[in-house]
């Protein structure tokens, strides 16, 4: 069987108001055929992995759940009812939830089986898996969607309703920038505080009040990642240099069709021995600044999941920035770094406005 993607004018056209019965059966038609699909790809993708990293207890717990998961898809009967939509909703929710904590049980399991699996194939196995995962869910959460607002039109919800004219499914058609770096960079100080009792300050400047239609769990992810790095490369360089921390700056600003995001810390810079790495699996930037360069880290450092909820520890397996770069780069989007070493780094994220117009040949 083949997978058949949907374009981005499809997945928002997907959430288009009025949410109607047949719609929401139609849309979960097309689940019922492509999730199973999309689910036989990842087991290929494991079962072409070397026996000695397949059998590896992190690697083989994932394939097992994506095994299961593929079974329950495709033995699921073809909806053809709002009884039957009501199923595959409880399907989805419990599908998802076992993928919850996939990714750090897969970072454990290579970071275990680096020495059998070469760097270039590892990267291209987690890039390739990684993609599939970022489409398979927007597939699945647009549809949840969907049916929450098929609901709530169905209630009477005019809340709901009101909300349906800023959202398309998951995509937030006025999402304030300015405020998801600050609730992003609170977060991040919490996390600092909590692991480390102290965190840097940061201040944002810029085009304060851009807004632009993005995906806020994406973007959310990425700041979170980005800051991280940044905030942990300051406390370390002031408990090596017994100086105050020195304070982020976070800069935004618009250009044509586009939002751009600069993290600046003054952390101490990558070496250049390891700059061309940072992007590598498995290896972090964190502890970055000259007189503790980067490193591997222990399997324990992080649990490395793509919810901000789950993103509670501020050291990890050097999974943030790989996947912040297919991130940012699934809708066209770039991430750079700048280093100067010995005394910070500059990380440019640039994002596009989802539109149709601008980026017509995406398929998800």
């Amino acid at each position: 069987m083949d997978q058949h993607p949907v374009t981005l004018q499809r997945l928002l056209e997907i959430c288009q108001p009025p949410s109607t019965r047949e719609k929401v059966l139609q849309n979960a038609q097309y689940l019922c055929r492509e999730r199973p699909v999309r689910y036989a790809k990842r087991v290929k993708l494991f079962q072409r992995l070397p026996y000695i990293v397949n059998i590896n207890p992190h690697i083989n717990s994932a394939y097992q759940v994506y095994y299961q998961n593929f079974e329950e898809s495709k033995q699921f009967p073809m909806v053809k009812s709002l009884s039957d939509e009501h199923k595959f909703i409880k399907m989805l929710a419990r599908q998802s939830k076992s993928l919850k904590d996939i990714m750090p049980q897969i970072a454990r399991g290579f970071y275990e089986c680096r020495r059998y699996f070469g760097n270039d194939d590892r990267c291209r196995f987690l890039d390739q898996l990684i993609k599939m995962r970022i489409g398979l869910r927007l597939i699945t959460s647009q549809h949840l969607a969907l049916y929450d607002q098929f609901q709530a039109f169905s209630n009477g919800d005019s809340e709901h309703s009101r909300e349906g004219n800023r959202y398309q499914g998951i995509v937030d058609n006025q999402l304030w920038l300015a405020n998801s770096v600050q609730v992003c960079a609170q977060g991040v100080q919490a996390m600092c505080d909590m692991s480390f009792g102290d965190s840097p300050s940061f201040t944002i400047d810029g085009q304060t009040d851009i807004v632009f239609r993005y995906i806020p769990s994406h973007l959310d992810y990425m700041l979170t990642e980005l800051l991280k790095n940044a905030f942990h490369a300051s406390l370390k360089m002031a408990e090596n240099t017994q100086s105050e921390i020195p304070p982020v700056l976070i800069t935004i600003s618009k250009g044509d069709g586009k939002v751009a995001v600069r993290i600046r810390d003054r952390g101490g810079g990558i070496p250049s021995r390891i700059h061309n790495r940072v992007f590598d699996y498995s290896f972090t930037t964190f502890g970055r600044n000259s007189t503790d360069g980067p490193r591997e880290e222990t399997p324990d450092a992080t649990d490395g999941t793509t919810s901000m909820a789950n993103q509670n520890m501020v050291s990890g397996l050097g999974f943030g920035l790989p996947m912040t770069k297919i991130y940012a780069e699934y809708f066209g989007g770039t991430l750079n770094i700048i280093s100067l070493e010995g005394y910070g780094c500059d990380v440019f994220l640039e994002l596009p406005s989802i539109k149709v117009d601008r980026t017509p040949t995406i398929q998800i």
